[in-house]
């Protein structure tokens, strides 16, 4: 079983997919950032860098997550899943073509790839997908405060339409049962123990209860 979790920079994602890991004992798979993403510093930092390194960023992260649900299914057992493939192609990918950074040639490309990708036995949507929500004002307040170095340089107005194009996605997203959170209800940074309310909220969407006897590890691809 797959289980997902979404929602904007800045939400609380990773934080949230780790505990969820620690508590029920899951299997995880991370986004692929920091060292192991060559592309974010580059597409962050340069002067020109969101629009020369708009392709081969989004690409990465379309090839890792792919990658990642290869290995998942793969395996036996319950899974987290640190962001979608499907926020990869319609919020961020769709998002740069918008802006322009991404040109029309270049977004044809990477949906016919997204779309034939989309169509592997891996690609199946998740059981269950958590979104992560959360007002604009909160969200760019975590960024300056808890966000990477790259991404509290960024101006407000790409968090803005950023969030924008979330809400909108998360509206028409019906592929599988999705719980949404919002991250002003708790804080695990500063309450660790809002695990637990969460996790039982997670296992009245699914219908079931986890096995908390699995084994914890990290695939970090």
């Amino acid at each position: 079983m797959l289980v997902a979790v979404a929602g904007m920079v800045g939400t609380g994602k990773t934080t949230l997919t780790q505990a969820l890991a620690a508590y029920f004992g899951l299997a995880v798979a991370l986004e692929s950032v920091d060292e192991e993403n060559p592309w974010l510093p580059l597409f962050y930092g340069e002067a020109e860098g969101m629009r020369r390194y708009a392709l081969p960023l989004q690409l990465h992260f379309l090839v890792t997550r792919m990658e990642s649900l290869r290995r998942m299914r793969a395996e036996e057992g319950d899974w987290l899943l640190d962001r979608t493939w499907y926020e990869d192609a319609e919020v961020f990918a769709r998002g740069l073509f918008e802006q322009g950074y991404l040109s029309p040639l270049e977004w044809v490309l990477y949906r016919r790839l997204f779309t034939e990708l989309s169509h592997l036995p891996a690609a199946r949507p998740p059981r269950l997908l958590i979104y992560l929500s959360a007002p604009l004002e909160v969200v760019v307040e975590r960024i300056r405060g808890r966000g990477r170095a790259a991404e509290r340089e960024v101006g407000t107005a790409y968090w803005e339409a950023l969030h924008e194009r979330y809400t909108r996605w998360i509206a028409g997203f019906r592929l599988c049962p999705v719980l949404t959170l919002d991250v002003r209800h708790y804080d695990l940074l500063s309450d660790p123990t809002a695990i637990t309310h969460i996790a039982r909220r997670v296992e009245d969407k699914l219908g079931r209860r986890l096995d908390t006897a699995g084994v914890q590890y990290n695939l970090l691809v």
